[in-house]
């Protein structure tokens, strides 16, 4: 998964810093991002896939602000626990805010690597990834290593976003990329849509071990209210897209994000909103 000009440690460096800065976009935006067809559809689809329920043990892998693993607090509880681990002590931070402010006490968050986690063999029944596996340079590795955190017949269920034709807040990238004269991404380094082939994907988790792998999608839909503010939320909570840009001079980046504000017309409703359907490739398999 990796080029041979890929520097880890500025790479990791990187999403840190980027992610870190993003957390406060994602407490502004949380309405959209986690709407009831937005991002709490794909939470929902996860847990269903997982077959979790009361009394549960379970993992969630690149938790972010808490999902969807506090929507899996609420399937386990009242005696289930829930882990919640991310790079970005930052986003967890929010996610320990929403646990406490909705009194779910058997959630526990770990500001950790995925790549460095550690956990002894068989702890978990359920293992949950939304949107993370992506930005993972060893996802292959990752995913052996959840195997084993497993229990005999656990299951793991993760969520990527698809190929970015079928994501639509990805629509104003070739323009970003025009405007700043950008080459396309090296094949195979981290990113948002590096995932997005089902059949690469199931490849990846059979290669892990995993028994009986299915993959499907689900649709996550953004409504924004006008061109305008969808712009704003794309650079308040999308760091891959947003640091592009914002590195560059003033005039420069007033430039290219009014080019983003264009490339939202043909997702714009006739009453002025924005509603943009993106498409979220799921997997799931038992150990």
């Amino acid at each position: 998964m990796t080029s041979t000009t890929f520097d880890m440690a500025q790479y990791k460096a990187r999403i840190r810093a980027e992610w870190r800065d993003a957390a406060l976009g994602w407490r502004v935006w949380f309405d959209v991002l986690d709407a009831e067809n937005a991002g709490f559809a794909v939470s929902r689809r996860l847990i269903q896939l997982a077959g979790i329920g009361p009394g549960d043990a379970v993992l969630d892998v690149a938790a972010g602000y808490g999902e969807p693993g506090l929507s899996a607090a609420r399937a386990v509880a009242p005696d289930g626990l829930v882990v919640c681990t991310d790079i970005s002590g930052e986003m967890l931070s929010y996610g320990a805010e929403r646990a406490a402010a909705e009194g779910l006490d058997n959630v526990k968050f770990i500001e950790c690597d995925a790549e460095e986690l550690v956990f002894d063999e068989g702890t978990f029944d359920a293992v949950l990834s939304r949107q993370g596996l992506q930005f993972l340079p060893d996802v292959g590795g990752v995913l052996a290593r959840l195997y084993a955190f497993l229990k005999p017949h656990g299951r793991l269920a993760a969520a990527v976003w698809g190929q970015s034709t079928t994501v639509q807040f990805a629509a104003p990238l070739p323009a970003i990329r025009a405007e700043l004269n950008l080459p396309s991404p090296p094949k195979g380094v981290p990113g948002p849509f590096v995932l997005g082939a089902a059949r690469q994907l199931r490849q990846l988790v059979v290669a892990a071990g995993f028994t009986g792998v299915e993959t499907g999608t689900v649709t996550a839909i953004y409504e924004l209210d006008s061109p305008e503010q969808a712009t704003r939320w794309l650079r308040a909570v999308a760091p891959p897209i947003s640091s592009l840009v914002n590195d560059r001079p003033s005039d420069v980046q007033q430039r290219v994000w009014e080019k983003v504000t264009e490339a939202w017309g043909p997702y714009t409703t006739a009453d002025g909103r924005v509603r943009l359907e993106n498409e979220a490739l799921w997997v799931t398999g038992s150990k």
